[in-house]
Formats: structure tokens, sequence, C-alpha cells
């Protein structure tokens, strides 16, 4: 590949740090109708996208809190399990280069399988739920690709909403809000299988139109409408639900 090749790819990778979801208004104290006690029988442990504000919707993202309300209160129709959500506060700021944006991504699944780590040993009846949106995805993507089988067996949801690091090929559950998958991969490139301890309970969700998580070599650059706003639209919102509602249903949750 030559030079200005090479640099167009930079670039049109690049695209999609530049603002993942819309901005919010105002401070949000926390995800309704969960628990501020650590140890819940449900932990959901969330990630936000590129750019994304960590002082909004409790850390995770406007898609990852809003789909985790409707998930509660879907789970609160059918049990009186608590939850508790947390979000891995990584370098989701804008990333200058590539380099840097896969290693922000890097440290923020470190810290995730670390956080897990901590409160697998400190609760011992709680279970994990990974759930992350696109950056976020990628660092969720990250976190269960090389998970210690101990820590695997407590998790009973893997997420991943418009995940750059899309492979169609894993075999792991797919949705696409429509009767057909998507069949084209990440922006980013397929990234690592999902670890075979958490296949059963894995989920990657990504809608046509979405060029981050459905690139079929179109032309790039920033992202696109489809990308920063469909996931956070409340008929999005209840589908996703449905769909981590039922792999927590698999997974005896």
């Amino acid at each position: 590949m030559t030079r200005p090749a090479r640099r167009l790819v930079l670039i049109l990778a690049l695209g999609l740090l530049a603002g993942c979801s819309s901005a919010s208004s105002g401070r949000e104290e926390g995800v309704h109708a969960t628990t501020s006690q650590e140890c819940a029988d449900l932990v959901v442990i969330g990630a936000r996208g590129s750019t994304q504000d960590p002082d909004l919707n409790a850390g995770v993202g406007t898609e990852v809190r809003r789909t985790t309300e409707e998930l509660v209160r879907t789970l609160h129709e059918r049990s009186d399990h608590d939850v508790h959500v947390e979000a891995i506060r990584y370098d989701a700021a804008q990333a200058s280069t590539l380099a840097a944006y896969q290693a922000h991504t890097a440290q923020g699944s470190r810290m995730m399988t670390s956080r897990l780590r901590a409160l697998a040993s400190e609760c011992a009846g709680s279970r994990f739920a990974l759930v992350g949106f696109s950056q976020g995805a990628q660092v969720v993507h990250g976190a269960a690709s090389s998970m210690p089988s101990p820590l695997a067996r407590r998790v009973v949801l893997v997420a991943m909403i418009a995940d750059p690091h899309n492979d169609p090929s894993d075999p792991i559950t797919r949705w696409s809000y429509a009767d057909e998958p998507t069949s084209g991969r990440g922006r980013l490139g397929p990234g690592p299988p999902i670890d075979t301890d958490l296949r059963a309970v894995a989920i990657s969700l990504c809608v046509d139109g979405d060029e981050v998580c459905n690139d079929r070599g179109a032309p790039g650059g920033p992202p696109s409408s489809t990308h920063k706003r469909f996931y956070e639209k409340p008929g999005a919102v209840r589908a996703t639900a449905d769909q981590l509602d039922a792999v927590l249903r698999r997974s005896g949750v």
C-alpha cells in the first residue's frame, strides 16, 4: 500500500472517533431502578463510546444507560434481582492517531478485566454483565477475548453494541434489528474471537447503515447519523434490551 493510501485508511478509521453519540444536557446521577450496593445480584460493568462525557449517564454513555434502564425494568417484571451499574472510566477522549485510540481501548479492556476480578473476589453471590457501545463495545470485546475461565463462569452477558471490531464469522449471537444479521465486519477489521467460555452469553448488535460495525468497503468518514443516533432511540433501546434479556434468561438470570 502506498503512503497516501495508508494515510487515507488511517483518516477513515479515525473517523469513528469523532463523536460516537449525541451530547446529553444536564448531569445525571445514575441509572434509574438500580442499587448503589456493589455486590448486587447482577452487576453491569459498562463502557462508553468515544468522546462521551464520563460525568453524564453514570459514565456509561447514553446508549448503555438507556438500554440498561430498560433491561432492569424488564428484569424486575419477572424477578426480584437487584442490579448495580458501574462504569469503566478509561480514556475515551478523541485520539489523535489510530495507535493512541487502540492503546486507550486496550487500557479499557484491562481495566474491565481487573475490575471484574476484584468484584468477583468481593461479591461471592454476584453475577456480571459487560456492556459497551462503539469504542466501549471494543473494550468489552477485548476483555471477553482473553478472560480466565474462573472469571468467565461468573459472566452471564457480554453485549457489544456497534463494535468496530465486529466479526460476523465469530460464532456468537447476532442481532441487526431486522430479519437477517448484518454481514459486514467492523470498520477496524475483525477482532479476536470471543473466548469459548463466553460465546454462549455473548451478543453483537449492529444495524444496517452503521458503517462502524457493518463496513462493506464503502467510502469512510466521520460516524454516520445512524451510528450516532439509532441505538439511543426508544424503539432501538427496547429491542436491544429484549435481546440482552433473552441472553440473561438463557443464563438462568
